[in-house]
């Protein structure tokens, strides 16, 4: 059985989590013992100071180190003599005995308050007793007395990194005492806070464990929404509604995958509409000459009209206009299909430019437009093209410009070159072409409502075979006002360079 990615995500995450809290908590127990166990060695150490001080007094009476050199007994003696197992407490420093009333030190009553009358035979007070030195004795198996220059004066041998206490007499070092640490706890109230705070670890783990599943599902949840609004969106493209659009808030990849989803979708809009479009168009640009042959053809059956000359040049007409847009179609088709054929080789394109001028001058001159020479006809512009797709391209140019120029215009033809292009220019004479239509002239069958009327034929997909032509050739094409008041096409295309 496959786990869906909803329960493979949160596996991961829980587990991720899991890991990293364990790792976090094993890391901080470590540290606290760590810690804890410097700190007691650090307390125990900071209680050798009764044991130091007296070293401190020994020294000073004795003048050196001298009277417990390797002497081994004499140690454990002044160790037993602190520790209060040696010789006798002093009466100073030992509870008072009951007295003759049978009042025992611990039943004796507290003291007065300073000014307070006190009667002769008033029982002695509850003193506490002094505070009782260290067992020093304790600690002699791991304790070592060291001289100002850290030789070995006596005491107990030992590898291990011991804690030093400076030993000084009259701010001057005269020794060292070192203690071994014990690392093991020997404390009950020690054992107890462990113990509390190992019970806290476990519970903590508990408490993390269950966060981490919460947490696990809620991020799971919103790792997963952004993927379950765009699988949406796909199934409502697919049903081909392309006015989904879902929401792209975030900027991580999910979020960049949204916004190109959005992007598909306002395409695929585009494309529908621009389809729906194309259909119509088509459709009208196929019924307008069928019409105009179907009355023609039935007006003679009938004989309303008779047989002419002039009706068979007009029904002629028709059936040349209605080829020509069946063949741009198919040219426009191969273009947007990428099908036409391209034998490309090595040409000069002011070859080319120079044969379609020769063959359009009399066209020009029958429309009473001028088709001025080029000014610099031995320019060399070697490009890797097609030379029948070239001379196509500069052909319907040439065809748009005489089509669409007034009578007793012009039009011009400026070959130029730059480093790595090769620059082909056609300008004309009015009428012009309304700046917000000059961005769509190479759509298909768009028209401009005044300069393009059926009156002046074309199906308005001469420019745009002519885009296909270039983009195939990696060239570029624009279309901008004329500064003689028409309309400028300018066709760019790399050199070819030696």
């Amino acid at each position: 059985m496959k786990l869906p990615i909803f329960a493979k995500l949160f596996i991961a995450l829980l587990l991720s989590l899991a890991v990293m809290m364990t790792a976090m908590i094993g890391t901080a127990d470590w540290l606290f013992r760590q810690g804890f166990t410097e700190y007691l060695q650090q307390v125990e150490a900071n209680r050798l100071g009764f044991l130091i001080s007296n070293l401190e007094t020994a020294y000073q009476q004795q003048g050196s180190w001298s009277f417990l050199q390797n002497d081994e007994r004499e140690w454990h003696k002044f160790l037993a003599k602190l520790s209060g197992k040696g010789e006798s407490t002093p009466a100073d420093n030992r509870p008072p005995p009951p007295d003759d009333n049978n009042f025992a030190p611990e039943e004796y009553p507290p003291p007065p308050e300073h000014g307070s009358f006190v009667p002769a035979d008033h029982p002695p007070y509850n003193f506490p007793p002094p505070p009782r030195p260290p067992d020093a004795l304790q600690l002699g198996k791991r304790l070592r007395l060291l001289n100002a220059n850290h030789d070995y004066v006596v005491g107990a041998h030992f590898e291990e990194k011991p804690i030093l206490r400076e030993l000084k007499l009259d701010k001057k070092v005269i020794g060292w005492l070192e203690i071994q640490p014990n690392e093991i706890m020997t404390d009950e109230l020690a054992n107890t806070f462990l113990q509390q705070q190992k019970q806290a670890k476990y519970l903590i783990s508990g408490l993390a464990f269950v966060l981490s599943i919460f947490v696990a599902l809620f991020l799971a949840r919103q790792l997963l929404l952004p993927i379950r609004r765009i699988a949406t969106g796909v199934k409502a493209l697919a049903t081909g509604n392309y006015h989904t659009r879902i929401k792209a808030n975030a900027r991580d990849e999910l979020g960049q995958l949204s916004q190109h989803f959005n992007s598909l979708a306002q395409i695929l809009q585009q494309n529908e509409v621009a389809r729906r479009q194309w259909i119509a168009d088509i459709s009208h640009e196929l019924r307008t000459p069928l019409s105009v042959l179907r009355g023609e053809l039935e007006a003679l059956q009938d004989g309303v009209r008779q047989p002419s000359p002039e009706r068979i040049h007009s029904l002629h007409s028709e059936v040349l206009s209605l080829t020509k847009l069946v063949e741009d179609l198919y040219e426009l088709s191969l273009s947007d299909a990428s099908a036409m054929n391209y034998h490309k080789e090595t040409v000069n394109i002011t070859d080319i430019v120079l044969e379609m001028q020769q063959h359009f001058v009399a066209r020009f001159a029958s429309r009473g437009i001028t088709l001025r020479e080029i000014s610099n006809p031995d320019i060399e512009l070697p490009v890797f093209a097609d030379k029948q797709r070239l001379h196509q391209l500069f052909s319907n140019l040439a065809e748009n410009s005489c089509r669409y120029t007034d009578e007793g215009g012009f039009c011009e033809i400026t070959l130029y070159r730059t480093k790595q292009t090769a620059m082909i220019t056609f300008q004309d004479s009015a009428p012009n072409v309304p700046q917000a239509a000059l961005p769509k002239l190479f759509d298909r069958l768009f028209r401009v409502e005044k300069s393009r009327s059926r009156e002046l034929g074309g199906a308005g997909l001469g420019l745009t075979i002519c885009k296909n032509i270039v983009e195939a050739h990696d060239g570029r094409i624009i279309a901008y006002q004329s500064p003689y008041g028409g309309l400028s096409i300018q066709v760019e295309l790399p050199l070819q360079l030696e």
